[in-house]
C-alpha cells in the first residue's frame, strides 16, 4: 500500500498533498455568483450587458445606471419579490435590500471574437496582417 509507514519516523516527514480533481468547464462559461444581503444593505456594482439577478428570498429594490431626464439625473427603481429575475442593461447598478434576501448574479457568455478578428490573430507572418484589411497579400 503506497499510504502505508511502517516506521513512526517517517510520520514526521511531509507528505504530498493530495489534488482534488474538478470537471473541466470552459472557459468562456460564467459562474454564478450567490450573495446573501441583510436588510438595508446595499449592493453596488458595474454589469455587463446581459448579465441575470434573480432573487432567491427577500425583497430587492434594483435601481439601473443613472440617466439624464430633463437635465437631472433619473434612476427608476424596481421591486424585485422572492422568485423574480431581470436582465440587466450595462452600468452601475444598485441593489437595496428592502427585507433581507439571497441572489444570484450570472454574467452573460463571453462572445466570440469577429471573424475578422480572429483571422488576423491566427496569420503567421505579420507581413500577411494586410491581408486582413485589403483581403489580398502584399509582395
Amino acid at each position: 500500500m503506497p499510504g502505508y509507514r511502517s516506521d513512526p519516523s517517517d510520520l514526521m516527514q511531509p507528505t504530498a498533498p493530495v489534488m482534488t480533481v474538478m470537471p473541466a468547464t470552459p472557459a468562456a462559461a460564467p459562474q454564478a455568483q450567490m450573495l446573501d444581503l441583510e436588510t438595508s444593505r446595499v449592493l453596488r456594482f458595474h454589469a455587463k450587458a446581459g448579465t441575470t439577478l434573480h432573487v432567491l428570498e427577500g425583497e430587492l429594490a434594483v435601481s439601473g445606471a443613472p440617466r439624464w431626464l430633463a437635465g437631472t439625473v433619473w434612476r427608476q427603481p424596481q421591486r424585485l419579490a422572492a422568485g423574480s429575475m431581470v436582465v440587466l442593461p450595462a452600468g452601475w447598478v444598485e441593489v437595496l435590500a428592502t427585507r433581507a434576501a439571497t441572489l444570484r448574479l450570472h454574467a452573460p457568455a463571453a462572445r466570440p471574437w469577429p471573424r475578422w478578428l480572429a483571422r488576423c490573430l491566427s496569420l503567421a507572418a505579420p507581413a500577411s496582417a494586410s491581408q486582413c484589411f485589403h483581403g489580398e497579400q502584399h509582395k
